[in-house]
Order: structure tokens, then sequence, then C-alpha cells
């Protein structure tokens, strides 16, 4: 009976490894040892017997996901690739999926070589130095793994991107079958046929500061699913949409750094103009602005005005702009912002306001977009809740209400009473079981001179909301 077990009980255990530590593991420890010089050797040679274990258990293998620091063991690895008996044959012959997210990968040339496989279908690779090796396995992915639906080279620096370009390009012109890419700026063969590949769906693109070479509005992306647009400054991005004749996207995300954003006060408006002149107005419904460190203190102020032009994109149903930018907004310009978007499901705006310049809407503003917006489910909204004139605490809304909320963030919002801003909140939102206060749990607050009086204001708002729950379930009964 045992003996029946022991093969799917291997499949199981080898299926899916979280790293390469156990193709050493699996070796007699007494064969290794080290030189004079402290260098790691083998003391004898791998034995036929010793082969046909760690091929028992590798061929069992679909998934290899590399995240830990594989230093300790690279060495041993590496040895252990180059003393493979039968090089013509592959190791891995069943591999699915290889995700190598650690910065050594010119450490693990010996490793990808042999675990880039025409099995594969997703590989993920994480390149944060140059090396001549691994830009010759980038250059033959396209012919040793023909069948890849997702290929993810990420490389760290945006410098190495030159180096790297010409083998991403080759490699990628070979791959037919394509539906996630996430890569830099390729060159414009690799650009064209990049935008002609009917099967992507997901795109990633770091963008390069400038193009050269193509013409202005000569390649479209369409039939995507979801575009990404990642640079250094947000003005990158806006000269690529320009670089490109049309868009169309489901969903559409820009990366970029504030402090770079910073120095281009007009960024914000000249991007969303260029968005609107390129994305189809019917197509488009997400739209993410991201800071890339997640730092909204560094973010740079926005206006209203800037926002404008997204208004015409009638099918909206989420915007999240949150830590992209620090945006003064009035309850009259808060209710003219979300007024063409009916199906919003998910508006995140702000979750942190400077004291000292930012205009915030009140209570007024909130109510309105959730009349505007009813099918919201998650907001991010920095509110002056201290200003609570003309508001019924027992009735803000007049029936105004959302019974569908399941995520609410107010980050820094200014609050002097708990109790009323809990009433007002347990009346608009009778089913929300509490405010959000990750952004103060995670420490992106954490600069904030009052965080632990303002957080423990909002602890105090959750427990009342808590009890208020707790009362209406009693009242209405099983």
């Amino acid at each position: 009976m045992c003996r029946a077990f022991k093969g799917p009980a291997l499949d199981v255990l080898w299926r899916n490894l979280p790293s390469i530590e156990p193709f050493v593991s699996c070796l007699p420890t007494h064969i290794w040892g080290f030189s004079l010089r402290g260098e790691l050797i083998l003391l004898k040679p791998i034995d036929t017997k010793a082969w046909a274990t760690f091929d028992k258990y590798a061929s069992r293998v679909r998934s290899i996901t590399q995240t830990r620091d594989p230093t300790p063991i690279i060495e041993h690895l590496r040895i252990l690739m180059l003393s493979y008996p039968d090089p013509a044959s592959t190791m891995f012959s069943n591999l699915r999926s290889l995700t190598w997210n650690d910065n050594q990968s010119h450490l693990a040339i010996e490793f990808l070589r042999v675990a880039c496989v025409p099995s594969l279908i997703p590989l993920d690779l994480r390149i944060t130095s140059f090396s001549p090796a691994l830009i010759s396995i980038l250059s033959t992915i396209g012919t040793t793994c023909p069948n890849l639906t997702s290929f993810r080279p990420q490389i760290d620096f945006p410098t190495l991107n030159s180096c790297y370009v010409p083998s991403l390009t080759q490699a990628i012109c070979q791959l037919h079958n394509l539906s996630t890419l996430a890569v830099c700026e390729l060159d414009d063969p690799g650009m064209e046929y990049v935008t002609q590949l009917k099967s992507l769906k997901t795109l990633w693109l770091h963008i390069a500061p400038r193009r050269k070479g193509s013409s202005p509005q000569s390649l479209g992306l369409e039939h995507l699913d979801c575009l990404v647009l990642q640079g250094l400054r947000l003005n990158h991005i806006t000269d690529f949409l320009c670089y490109l004749r049309t868009v169309q996207t489901k969903h559409f995300t820009t990366v970029f750094s504030g402090n770079a954003f910073g120095q281009q006060p007009d960024s914000m408006f000249e991007f969303c103009g260029m968005l609107l002149e390129r994305c189809d107005n019917d197509t488009l419904e997400t739209i993410t602005l991201c800071e890339q460190f997640h730092n909204a203190f560094h973010s740079v102020s926005a206006q209203p005005s800037d926002f404008s032009p997204l208004r015409l994109f009638h099918n909206l149903t989420h915007v999240n702009v949150k830590a992209a930018c620090i945006i003064s907004i009035s309850d009259d310009e808060l209710s003219e912002l979300v007024e063409p978007w009916p199906k919003l499901k998910t508006f995140r705006l702000s979750y942190y306001h400077n004291p000292n310049s930012t205009l915030l809407p009140t209570f007024h503003g909130l109510i309105n977009v959730l009349r505007r917006c009813p099918e919201l489910v998650s907001l991010y909204l920095v509110v002056d809740t201290t200003q609570l004139d003309g508001i019924d605490v027992k009735s803000p809304g007049n029936g105004i209400r959302n019974d569908g909320l399941q995520e609410l963030v107010l980050g820094n919002s200014p609050i002097s009473s708990p109790l009323y801003v809990a009433l007002v909140l347990s009346s608009l939102f009778p089913n929300l079981a509490e405010v959000n206060l990750a952004p103060w749990l995670s420490g992106l607050l954490r600069k904030f001179s009052s965080k632990v009086q303002v957080m423990e204001q909002w602890k105090s708002v959750n427990r009342l909301l808590g009890g208020f729950r707790t009362v209406r379930t009693r009242h209405l009964g099983p």
C-alpha cells in the first residue's frame, strides 16, 4: 500500500518548488568539499545511482519560483549543472513555469541554460547586472522556449536596457503565442512585432526617455486587456503615447517617479490630454496612476482641471490616483469630476493631504460622490470630517446610502469627533465593517507628525462602527 502512494506523493512534493535548494539536497553531502584555497569542489564524481535519483525528482518538477537569496548554494548548483553526464538532454523535461526573482541571475547562468526548455509557458526573470552569458541565453529564448505565453524579463536599472534590447528583440520576435509581456522598450523591429501580435493581451512596457528612428504615430496598440507604461518621468510616457497612433485597451496603468515628476508642473494635464487623444473612449474601463515608490510625501500637487480630459471616458469603472499626486479639490469640483462616471466601482483619489496647503472636500462632497456613483465598492478619499455645517449626523445623506461598499480608506483625514464621524459613516455605509487603516499600519503615513493622535481617533471610529453594527443586528433580530 505504501509503495502505491509513493509515486503520487513524490509528484505532489516536487511539483512546485519554492527554491532550487532541493536539487542540491537530494545528492549525498559527502561528495562536496573545499580546495586549499577555499573553493567548493566535488571530492568524488557523482555516480550513476546518484544521477538516477536526481533525474527521478527533477522530472517531476512543474514549477520553480526562486525568490530567496540562493547565494549559499549557488556554487553547488553551478557545479551540479556542469557535471550532468548527458548535456544533450534536459534535466527538467516537464518544467512548465520558471521564476528567477533574485539579484544573482548572472551567477545562475548554468541553471538557466538547462531550465529554459520547450515545455515552459511562463518565464519571469529579474536582471540586475550586465552579463554577456545572460545576453546569449536571452537571445535564444525564442528557439529554446517556443511555447511561452508569458515572458517577463525585468531589468532593474534602465541603463542596462541598451545592453539587452537586441537580444530581447530577437527572442520576442520568435515568440508567436505571447499573451503577457513585460519588457523594456524594444528597438523598432521589436516594437513593430509587438504591436502586430494579436495574441498579446497584457503588455508592461518600461519606457525610454525618448524615441529614435520611427516616425510619430506609426504604430498602434490594439486588442489589449491591460497596458502598463512605466517611465522615470510622466512626460516620457506622454511622449510615448504621442509616438503611438492609437491605444485600445480596457485597463491602462502608468508608473512614474514622483520626485522626477515634480520638475514638470504641467505633466499631469498634458498626460491626460494625450491619453484622451490616443485611447478608445468606449473601450477604456480602468485608469491607474502609480507613484513608483508608493510615497505620497514626494508626490506633487495637482488641480482638478488637470484630470478634466478623463471625464470623456464615460465607461470608466475604476479610477485609481491615490499616491500619484496630492490633489486640492472642493466639494463642487469633486462632484463635477465624478459626474460622467456613473459606472464607477473603484474610486481611489487620495489617502494623504498636506495640512498646510490642500483644499479638502467635506461630507457634502462625499455624499455627492455616492449620489453620482451608486455602484462604488472601494473608495479612497481624504475628507475634512471636522466640517459638519449642514450635516445631520443621524441622517446625513437625506436617504443617500451605499449598501455595497466593501473598502473605505480616509487616510489622514482631519477628525475632531470620532462619535459624529462614526454616526455619519454608519448612516451612509450601513454594511461597512470598518474604515481601512492600512496606510497607517503599513507606515505610508509614518512621517505625519500627528500620526499617533489621528490614528487613535480613527481606531475609535472603528470601535464605534462595530458597536453600532452590533446594536443594529440585535435590534433587527434573527
